[in-house]
């Protein structure tokens, strides 16, 4: 267990921080490129192709991130309703096996477009299949996380 605690911690570590960063390179490209509009020193030709592909992964990575915190929107109306009962408990595994399976459907057609692209960006002669890969790294994550909700959620209902 205690080797699961720390590669939960560093899987937290990388999709908060890489999320930030991403976001961070973002805010950094858009500066530059609003003041090189102001005073053309340079061209940013490949700008569109690289503030695409880092928007997809920070959008997926930070999805990942919240999941794992299960700090998502959520309609916590009825949960909050039966918190502390063993309905409230049996509506928390139907939430996370729903849940469960929307993000394994999600996962496996997101690999599956990412393994077929065979485009490639045309300024830069970048693979777009990197640009696809944010979807089913971050549903990767998700699934794990979605199945230890599950856990945690069955061995509530056990006890």
């Amino acid at each position: 267990m205690h080797i699961l605690r720390i590669t939960d911690r560093v899987f937290g570590h990388v999709l908060r921080w890489g999320s930030v960063t991403l976001l961070f390179t973002i805010f950094v490209l858009l500066s530059i490129n609003v003041f090189t509009r102001f005073f053309p020193i340079i061209s940013f030709e490949w700008f569109d192709e690289i503030m695409e592909m880092l928007i997809a992964w920070m959008v997926f990575l930070g999805a990942a991130a919240l999941w794992r915190e299960n700090e998502h929107f959520a309609i916590t109306f009825l949960p909050e309703a039966l918190k502390g009962t063993k309905k409230g408990v049996a509506l928390d595994i139907l939430i996370n096996l729903i849940s469960l399976i929307f993000i394994g459907v999600f996962t496996y057609y997101s690999l599956n477009i990412t393994l077929r692209v065979t485009d490639w960006t045309p300024t830069i002669n970048m693979p777009k299949a990197i640009l696809y890969a944010s979807m089913p790294v971050a549903g990767f994550f998700m699934v794990i996380y979605s199945l230890r909700n599950l856990v945690i959620s069955s061995t509530r209902l056990i006890k």
